[in-house]
């Protein structure tokens, strides 16, 4: 089945039904003080956007749980907060005279189309936002539920510019629904690339992360890069897997319970919160080789953009 019906059928599954882990959830509706988050790394933006905190993807590296203790939970994957004004806020930033109209990396922390977004629908009334203001934007997503939004994103692209960035680890099913359970198939993923590409709407992947023993094998990292190359992906990023703060204890509580065979090969190249030096080299050196292979770079050109006025950022994010 064509990608875009196939996701439209899955779609209106969704809609009829509701989400089958919402029993294992809190969804906590909250209103938002500000929209945008100022931050010092220019990657993919200074700017992101985040509509939701806590995410339903379930990822078991996730490196956002963090995230969580400003909210007074730890509870990254079942309790969601929605801003359910979100739009609302992002209107009055965009609308203030300090505003310089740089891109905003929409998901920065969480996926803004993560499963909830079916039924909650803020990021239709965000791109809304973004042609009313002509305002550059950046995607970054796992998911393709985006395609629902493919001819607001389109529309959006004839005033201003757009990238989705496309998250991807594991080729092999067998492996990738077990790390990512409620996300869809990472060739589906790869796939969306292409029809955005063909309303004109430029992407790139984001190979990360790579997690070693698992998903470092020369047949998926080739993989990955050939079908970006195919969707006509502009850019590939990749990177290893981090284990920062109290991620790193989730990350192995999984992984004992789902690859234990590897769990003993993995901590034994962390010290710390980042694998070796000896395994990144050796890694690194596999990616040079694929770029040159496909000729893919590593990520978006940075955009150029007037000095910052960060007062937007002052108050903390919500």
């Amino acid at each position: 089945m064509h990608l875009v019906a196939r996701y439209l059928f899955n779609f209106a599954v969704a809609l009829a039904s509701p989400i089958y882990y919402h029993s294992l959830m809190s969804i906590k509706e909250i209103k938002a003080k500000t929209s945008l988050h100022y931050h010092d790394n220019k990657f993919a933006s200074n700017w992101d956007l985040n509509v939701y905190r806590g995410c339903g993807h379930h990822c078991i590296y996730c490196f956002a749980q963090y995230s969580h203790k400003y909210l007074e939970t730890e509870q990254f994957f079942d309790d969601i907060f929605v801003k359910t004004n979100i739009a609302e806020a992002l209107n009055a930033d965009f609308s203030k005279r300090s505003w310089d109209g740089s891109p905003v990396n929409i998901c920065g922390v969480t996926d803004g189309y993560q499963p909830l977004e079916a039924q909650y629908l803020l990021m239709p009334q965000i791109i809304r936002t973004f042609i009313r203001h002509r305002n550059p934007m950046i995607i970054t997503t796992k998911s393709t539920l985006l395609l629902r939004d493919i001819d607001l994103l389109e529309e959006l692209h004839k005033v201003a510019s757009v990238y989705v960035q496309v998250s991807a680890s594991a080729i092999d099913e067998s492996i990738r629904a077990k790390i990512e359970p409620h996300a869809p198939p990472t060739s589906d993923r790869l796939h969306m690339l292409g029809e955005l590409h063909k309303r004109g709407i430029s992407g790139g992947v984001l190979m990360m992360p790579i997690i070693p023993h698992l998903t470092d094998n020369d047949e998926n990292l080739d993989a990955i890069f050939r079908l970006a190359k195919e969707n006509n992906a502009q850019t590939l990023h990749a990177q290893v897997l981090h284990l920062r703060g109290n991620t790193k204890k989730v990350f192995f509580d999984h992984m004992q319970n789902l690859f234990p065979e590897f769990v003993g090969k993995i901590k034994f190249l962390y010290n710390g919160s980042y694998v070796n030096q000896e395994y990144t080299t050796t890694f690194y050196q596999k990616i040079s080789f694929l770029r040159k292979k496909y000729n893919l770079h590593n990520k978006i050109p940075p955009h150029e953009c007037p000095k910052q006025n960060v007062q937007l950022s002052l108050i903390p994010e919500m």
